[in-house]
């Protein structure tokens, strides 16, 4: 890759093995911690900063918004130090808290006034510029993609570029950095992830590398898959990620999301495609209203895993053509809100989600369709109060699958309109819906009229739960009455 061309930032023509391009501390974004903590390494050998705040620095002047950061984290190298201890001991005499992890290859985790740093001892001795531009070159054949291989000398105040990291940060192109891409194949999902987060498209030959390492899926440890999804749901290009899996041949990985790729839909409701298409929009405009919203950490997770999701029971069976009278052709898609919950919750379960992520995901899919009964206008309080107990209770799972219902209507292409989901919320989150998600009617009654548990206990709970969402009763009291007047009428007269 290297040539001769000039550096996209500074105009400099490459002619060495590393390209250093000039840049002041400001432009990363370093909090005085950070700058204090390399300074003190800088006595002891020679730091420099990589991965994601070069990264992002660079994207950032290149004009990419970025999502926004969740913490002050900083990755650097430090080569030349005479040794570990020597590293500790500065450190911690300038006040940091530092715990080193690892055995070949130290990393120090520092923590200095809420910033937090990882400090990686490189072996070797390096004292002199050419050297560690050297040593800066063969640790980037080691990173994944180039924009994260660009490091930056603190001392000489320099990005030093190996593999033209600042030239794709500019282009918004993922390229794999070298053949040792391969040595991960976790990567992938990597790239797929970063595809969310940033909108970039991939270069061409890391999409063919990627599909090379398709059948490496079951070397991947199974505790490592969850991470990765649960960050591409950070990203608001969802669409964007589906394409790519979909391109390096790992889509079919995940057979269920896979199945509904190419699935026609009624035009009429759909005209933006077959559902992959549609899925790929929902998650976008979920993971839109999440961040308008506000809604982060797992809220956001399961908001936008739900809208990517929600129609998996699309696939197979569960979209079926209807011919008509006239010879006319309709597509229809009955029952597959419930045929979706499993899909989706099958397939969260394999990549490790945990059982709380995949309960709310599964209850949010399979309620995605309630809007759709009452045709616009708001529900009733039964219909509301049946809803928020089939959502488990909840006013934030009620406002996720708002969100939810919202995505799914938003992601409809030219057919995008606004849900009926926000007249229902404003119905669930009322004193007459939500004030009422206790049972006026418990086990402890049921006992006290002399039932046993067993299957005629547990159908009386249910009958009182729904009687109380119709307004039979509206207090313990009225409940039990209730409760006296069903025991009477299933009792034969003369017992």
């Amino acid at each position: 890759m290297h040539d001769t061309t000039p550096c996209p930032r500074c105009g400099a023509r490459r002619d060495d093995t590393v390209h250093r391009c000039p840049a002041a501390a400001d432009v990363l974004g370093l909090p005085p911690a950070a700058l204090r903590v390399l300074e003190v390494l800088s006595a002891v050998g020679r730091p420099v900063v990589v991965g994601g705040t070069v990264r992002d620095a660079l994207l950032r002047e290149a004009g990419v918004a970025l999502p926004a950061a969740t913490g002050p984290d900083v990755d650097v190298e430090l080569h030349g130090a005479p040794g570990t201890e020597v590293v500790v001991d500065a450190l911690r005499r300038a006040g940091a808290v530092v715990v080193t992890v690892g055995a070949q290859f130290a990393v120090c985790k520092v923590l200095l006034d809420a910033t937090h740093l990882d400090v990686a001892v490189v072996p070797g001795a390096v004292v002199d510029d050419p050297a560690l531009d050297r040593a800066v070159a063969v640790a980037s054949r080691h990173r994944d993609l180039t924009v994260n291989a660009v490091a930056w000398d603190p001392a000489r105040g320099v990005f030093l570029d190996a593999d033209h990291g600042i030239d794709d940060a500019r282009d918004r192109v993922l390229r794999h950095a070298s053949d040792a891409f391969g040595d991960d194949p976790l990567r992938v999902l990597r790239v797929v992830r970063f595809v969310a987060r940033y909108g970039f498209s991939v270069h061409p030959d890391t999409v063919r590398l990627a599909r090379a390492l398709s059948d490496r899926w079951d070397t991947i440890a199974h505790e490592r898959l969850w991470p990765e999804v649960r960050r591409l749901t950070e990203g608001d290009h969802l669409s964007a990620a589906l394409d790519v899996l979909h391109a390096t041949d790992w889509e079919r990985h995940l057979p269920e999301l896979a199945a509904v790729r190419d699935v026609p839909q009624d035009p009429t409701w759909h005209p933006e495609g077959p559902v992959h298409v549609h899925s790929g929009l929902a998650a976008d405009a979920a993971a839109r209203a999440c961040r308008a919203s506000g809604a982060a950490g797992d809220r956001r997770v399961v908001v936008v895993l739900a809208a990517l999701l929600h129609d998996l029971g699309k696939a197979g069976d569960g979209t079926q053509r209807v011919v008509d009278a006239d010879g006319s052709v309709r597509i229809r898609s009955i029952g597959h809100e419930v045929a979706g919950a499993v899909a989706a919750a099958a397939l969260l379960r394999r990549l490790g989600a945990p059982r709380s992520v995949v309960r709310e995901v599964a209850v949010l899919v399979r309620e995605h369709m309630v809007t759709h009964s009452t045709h616009g206008a708001p529900p009733s309080l039964p219909a509301a109060r049946r809803l928020l107990r089939r959502l488990g209770g909840a006013v934030a799972t009620a406002e996720a699958w708002a969100l939810v219902c919202e995505a799914d209507s938003r992601g409809r292409g030219p057919a995008a309109s606004s849900s009926a989901a926000g007249a229902w919320l404003d119905v669930l989150r009322s004193d007459q819906v939500s004030g009422r998600r206790t049972g006026f009617v418990t086990g402890r009654d049921l006992v006290d009229a002399g039932l046993a548990p067993g299957p005629r206990f547990r159908a009386l709970l249910a009958e009182a739960a729904e009687a109380q969402d119709d307004g039979v009763f509206d207090d313990a009291a009225s409940g039990r009455r209730w409760l006296a007047a069903r025991l009477a009428e299933a009792t034969p007269a003369g017992d």
